[in-house]
């Protein structure tokens, strides 16, 4: 879940592992990183280059390519005073796309709607991801068809007509593919209204505000989520962490779970420079046979 305004990138900063960056980015990857991850995990996308923006011209809301079909949408009307967007991935069979912390492998989607006129601020929310591969191709992301949500703030005195999109992320199958394309979208009606109610239905729910407890230090952390709506018999729980400014997670190595209380060690895969305690909160998202839960700007109480 991300929340920017006018003075704040509208994506996260680059990634721990190598990564793809979108052309004219302020965040290139280093080539000779990309190329060795290439090289683990037999992607070919540093010698591909990203395919350009082609929306139908009868229909600037659309992109599509022999991968990936994309859709932006924007509901008719506001909800609690902000304008809902979403923007509709359609994926060829076999092939996938990654969460906002893509893992070992991948490549993180750049949803940029800064060019949107008359909003103050834009909160971006993505659905519970999933794991696929392993070892160098582990990944966080999605399958099949998923969709991202937008809610876009008015500013004071301004109305919001035509939303508009800068987008760079990658789907990936035996190869991946860098897709690049810029968007529009005015309100349309119904099908884009129920297409945007159908985006926000699938997003997890938000957890309360004494769901989830955090403490750690510079190489772990310990995360306590309180799920009110186990069951007995239910599967085994799963989290997925990220934060801000330099930090990444790996998967959990520890999970106890008693009735609706799951605890979870998840080590610190990299810190900033020069930072030598736990970082001062992170976004988690929460998963269990198919629900999730998930929290925003989680504080963390320093160890020892």
């Amino acid at each position: 879940m991300q929340r920017f305004n006018r003075l704040s990138a509208a994506r996260r900063p680059p990634r721990r592992k190598p990564r793809l960056a979108a052309p004219g980015s302020d965040a290139p990857a280093d080539a000779g990183s990309v190329i060795r991850r290439l090289v683990l995990i037999a992607l070919v996308a540093a010698t591909v280059p990203a395919i350009p923006a082609s929306a139908a011209a009868s229909d600037p809301s659309v992109f599509s390519n022999g991968e990936v079909s994309l859709r932006l949408v924007r509901a008719s009307e506001p909800v609690d005073g902000a304008v809902r967007a979403a923007l509709i991935v359609d994926l060829a069979p076999g092939w996938k796309t990654y969460w906002l912390d893509p893992g070992a492998s991948g490549v993180p989607p750049q949803i940029d709607l800064s060019k949107t006129a008359g909003f103050q601020t834009i909160r971006a929310r993505f659905p519970a991801p999933h794991r696929f591969g392993e070892a160098e191709t582990r990944a966080n992301g999605y399958k099949g068809d998923v969709a991202f949500a937008f809610e876009l703030d008015v500013e004071p005195g301004e109305t919001i007509g035509t939303i508009e999109a800068s987008v760079f992320m990658g789907v990936c199958q035996e190869i991946c593919i860098p897709v690049q394309a810029s968007l529009a979208a005015s309100a349309t009606g119904a099908e884009a209204d129920a297409a945007v109610a159908k985006a926000f239905a699938a997003l997890p729910r938000e957890a309360g505000d004494d769901a989830v407890t955090i403490s750690g230090d510079a190489t772990a952390l310990r995360i306590t989520v309180k799920d009110p709506d186990v069951a007995p018999g239910s599967g085994a729980p799963d989290l997925f962490v990220t934060s801000r400014d330099g930090w990444y997670f790996d998967e959990p190595t520890q999970v106890s779970t008693q009735g609706g209380i799951s605890v979870f060690a998840v080590p610190v895969a990299e810190a900033p420079s020069g930072v030598s305690g736990p970082p001062e909160m992170v976004d988690l998202v929460y998963t269990r046979d198919g629900a999730a839960l998930e929290a925003a700007a989680v504080p963390v109480a320093p160890q020892g």
